[in-house]
């Protein structure tokens, strides 16, 4: 039985109850209590009808007698007086009356009402005799007027005590009837009292046990604990209820297993990243340095820029995985949505040729900038890809997929379009929410749930175009408003020509001739080709393998800039950096961060530090020196 049907029939049970003892106590109670106050009423009537004639009778007897025994002829008014008296005496009492009483007390009043009668006749013919003077007939018949009135008083005694018994009978009864209702009542509150341990236990099976069990199952799961299983009593609504719960850990329970997965992966793929990136340097250093050199073959010239774009290929992929898998604080700026997605598509280029798909679409060259989170816009846009490749893995070739940009009423789009089967009618109502995938245990089902996120976030909106058809493929589009336009910046005076820049910091630098640097990297492959080419382009360069040498080295010199690479044995470069803000804050003023791997410095307790002081490898020694004329014209080198 379910829930609902047991709380319902439980409400009526108790309705019942509660409404039949009321309804008992009325119609019991009720007879009785009428048949006392009908007979009552009707028995008083009779009486006092009763009482009245033999009271006007005994009157009109009186007056008889007073006449006989003083021989006086009555005069006129007072023989009207006793005919008056004789035809209220007379007068009977209303039939409907009877009908209420019991038949031994209609016996006795319908003798009484009799014996009134003779009484009454008798007393108007004394009456006539007085008007006819005929005064021995008169004194003759008084002494049967004597017998007639004691017949009535004699039947008005019998009737009074029929009368009584009656009344008595009829309060017995009522009181019976209480009697019998106070224990009826009684026996039904112990019924009642009886169930309620009956229904107490009933509930506490079906409701407060599961109930409980659930909410010590939420609060296990509140705490971590996503093994948590409740029991599933019967097949009820709670039943189901734990069902859902045990469904939801299960899922929950395989998501952080696979977001362990994940996180263990973006940390390995951290560290994988610092030591591939130290040799893609490496890789890519020496192979400009082949190519600067004017002596070399043009065959080997040719070989060497081959083996510098292959590097800086691996290296691009590499640092797009390893900011993709990255958790990074939100930063939200001006974004060119064409950028983005072609930061996305390189991260899912392999997968077009391996899986035979062709690219195409349109995006738009004069597209309007957005506000928004680049790295997640990314994530999102790798989503829908990833996504769409999937869905195309499941026809045969052709395979499209198209990706266009376009600006329209305010707002900047990207849609992605693949010729796949499209979205089944049953995936479609719950194709944005949490956990809905049709993956299976491959997907997470939290992909477009997430990116429909972002895209909100950022003030947008992330659909799927409802026009096309099933079979047709499916068609996702994100769009997101266009970013406000950025006010422009108030031009700054020109110093004169001999003034010092502001705060005597800033150096006016055209190359590296002159300046010193100090390079502290534990790779030497990477550490010697960035010192020759340094020293090729006039900087006086000194290296070191890790922060304790550095340390030692910089107790004798005070270089311009100092290369830090952060990952190092005996003394890592963030290790190096704090000594520096300790001992020798000016020093630590120069330092420039350069690693595969830049996540230590956003690690809590590290001091924070500027964009511009951090080199992310593998790094283009061209761009190593633009870096160190930047940073040191921008007042970060000693001067």
């Amino acid at each position: 039985m379910s829930l609902r049907t047991t709380l319902l029939l439980m409400t009526l049970a108790a309705g019942l109850y509660a409404g039949v003892l009321p309804l008992y106590l009325f119609f019991r109670v009720r007879a009785a209590a009428l048949a006392l106050g009908e007979g009552t009423a009707a028995i008083v009537a009779l009486q006092d009808d009763l009482a009245r004639r033999n009271d006007a009778l005994d009157h009109a007897a009186s007056m008889v007698r007073h006449l006989v025994e003083s021989r006086t002829r009555p005069a006129a008014d007072t023989v009207d007086t006793i005919r008056h008296f004789v035809t209220a005496g007379g007068a009977r009492s209303d039939a409907r009356a009877y009908a209420t009483v019991p038949l031994p007390l209609r016996v006795a009043l319908a003798r009484a009402e009799d014996a009134m009668t003779r009484l009454g006749s008798a007393l108007a013919e004394e009456v006539t005799l007085f008007e006819r003077g005929r005064w021995d007939d008169v004194t003759r018949r008084v002494r049967p007027l004597d017998s007639l009135a004691q017949v009535v008083d004699q039947q008005m005694l019998a009737e009074g005590q029929l009368a009584r018994r009656d009344l008595l009978a009829r309060q017995q009864a009522l009181q019976l009837a209480a009697s019998e209702v106070l224990r009826d009542t009684i026996l039904w509150l112990v019924l009642g009292a009886l169930c309620v341990p009956v229904a107490v236990s009933l509930i506490r099976r079906r409701m407060w046990r599961p109930l409980a069990d659930l909410e010590a199952g939420l609060a296990r799961v509140a705490d971590g604990d996503l093994t948590t299983a409740v029991a599933v009593p019967g097949s009820d609504e709670l039943a189901r209820l734990a069902q859902h719960f045990n469904e939801m850990t299960r899922v929950l329970r395989d998501r952080a297993e696979e977001q362990g997965r994940f996180a263990a992966a973006g940390e390995l793929l951290a560290g994988v990243a610092h030591e591939v990136n130290n040799p893609l340097m490496a890789i890519a250093a020496h192979a400009e340095n082949r190519v600067a050199d004017p002596a070399i073959a043009e065959e080997q010239r040719s070989e060497m820029q081959q083996i510098l774009r292959q590097a800086r290929r691996a290296a691009k992929l590499l640092r797009g995985l390893l900011r993709f898998v990255r958790a990074t604080e939100r930063e939200v700026g001006r974004v060119n949505l064409n950028d983005v997605v072609r930061s996305a598509m390189d991260l899912v280029s392999y997968r077009f040729g391996v899986d035979e798909i062709v690219v195409g679409g349109r995006l738009d060259p004069n597209l309007l900038p957005v506000q928004g989170d680049a790295i997640k816009l990314e994530q999102v846009i790798v989503n829908l890809l990833s996504n769409a490749i999937d869905a195309l893995r499941g026809i045969k070739p052709p395979r499209q997929l198209a990706v266009d940009t376009w600006f329209e009423d305010g707002r900047v789009s990207v849609g992605v379009t693949d010729n796949g089967r499209g979205v089944s009618p049953d995936v479609l109502a719950r194709l944005f929410r949490p956990f809905a995938t049709t993956k299976g245990r491959r997907g997470t089902g939290l992909g477009l749930y997430i990116s429909r996120q972002v895209a909100r976030e950022a003030g947008g909106d992330l659909i799927l175009d409802s026009t096309r058809g099933l079979g047709a493929g499916a068609r996702f589009v994100l769009s997101l408003p266009v970013a406000a336009p950025t006010p422009p910046e108030p031009a700054e005076a020109a110093p004169d020509a001999g003034a010092a820049p502001a705060g005597g910091r800033h150096r006016v630098v055209e190359s590296l001739a002159g300046l010193s640097v100090l390079i502290v990297d534990d790779e030497e492959a990477v550490r010697r080709p960035m010192a020759r080419f340094l020293g090729r382009r006039g900087a006086k360069v000194d290296e070191a393998p890790d922060g304790a040498e550095a340390l030692a080295r910089l107790s004798a010199q005070d270089p311009d800039v100092i290369l830090v690479d952060l990952r190092m044995p005996r003394m890592s470069g963030v290790e190096l950096y704090e000594q520096l803000e300790e001992t020798r804050p000016e020093l630590a003023a120069r330092v420039m961060f350069l690693s595969g791997d830049i996540s230590q410095l956003s690690e809590p307790g590290n001091t924070p530090v500027a964009r511009e002081r951090v080199l992310v490898k593998p790094l283009e020694l061209g761009e190593l020196e633009r870096r160190i004329l930047d940073f040191v014209r921008g007042g970060g080198a000693g001067g």
